[in-house]
């Protein structure tokens, strides 16, 4: 034969079968004595492991629905077992995947959650309108407008809705017009300093070498990253993935309150 002449080699399942005959592994089989078998430590664990997977082998047939009398290596029996495994997970998420109506309902049902979170704001609005229909044209409603003190929304209502930590929330003052019109000259800016992984399109508060401020920030295909200006006076800057460490994030900018001069 050609391998006993040692013109090939037993490959695949071929020399798991040949190992078993001689109760060696494939490695002995192929090479003959380990390099490390004079480490009883190495042995005994090759050992413990043999003989755990060799314990397994009732239990693999048994599994797998094969005729017990066949010679099967172990490997090929875990590796079955294995498959077995990952199909019938497979097969389970296929059969509770959600149908397409059913995800209907689960985005009907996140836009009720969303809904009943700002339903305080929508009542509102909607009572200012009822009371300006009250009135035959908007001039009249406007004459007859009074003010009532009203509280802003607080600044922990803030940072509950958009999933914030107020605790470790930095204010900023935008310094320029780089981000207008989103963000106005003189607009207060909370940014959450535990937010600092980058999403893109996202604003976050920056700083590198001598700037200072907030851009909206895009992760690029090769590792660098592109700072967005929505002025478009004001030109985009790419940070290759080599300077990139030239750049703090110091946190994400999830609300501002923008002031517009008359």
């Amino acid at each position: 034969m050609k391998w006993l002449a040692g013109k090939a080699k037993p490959s695949g399942e071929y020399l798991l079968r040949l190992s078993e005959v001689p109760g060696e592994s494939e490695y002995w089989l192929l090479n003959g004595e380990y390099p490390y078998s004079s480490y009883e430590d190495i042995d005994d664990a090759m050992d413990y492991m043999n003989a755990y997977e060799e314990s397994m082998r009732d239990h693999y047939i048994t599994e797998l629905g094969l005729e017990p009398r066949l010679p099967y290596s172990i490997r090929f029996l875990k590796e079955e077992f294995e498959n077995k495994i990952f199909s019938e997970h497979e097969e389970f998420e296929k059969r509770y995947e959600p149908s397409a109506e059913q995800e209907r309902e689960i985005e009907e049902y996140e836009e009720w959650l969303e809904w009943e979170k700002r339903a305080d704001d929508f009542i509102q609005n909607r009572s200012t309108l009822e009371q300006i229909k009250k009135y035959p044209n908007l001039s009249i409603f406007i004459e007859n407008f009074k003010y009532v003190e009203q509280s802003l929304r607080s600044q922990s209502e803030t940072a509950e809705q958009t999933n914030t930590n107020l605790g470790k929330t930095l204010f900023y003052n935008q310094e320029d017009d780089s981000m207008h019109p989103i963000i106005t000259i003189g607009a207060q800016c909370s940014i959450d300093l535990t937010k600092r992984t980058i999403k893109n399109g996202k604003f976050y508060l920056i700083r590198r070498d001598s700037f200072y401020g907030v851009r909206a920030l895009f992760s690029q295909s090769d590792g660098g990253l592109l700072l967005q200006c929505k002025n478009k006076e004001y030109p985009d800057e790419k940070i290759s993935r080599t300077k990139i460490d030239s750049l703090e994030v110091l946190g994400y900018v999830y609300a501002w309150n923008n002031m517009d001069p008359w």
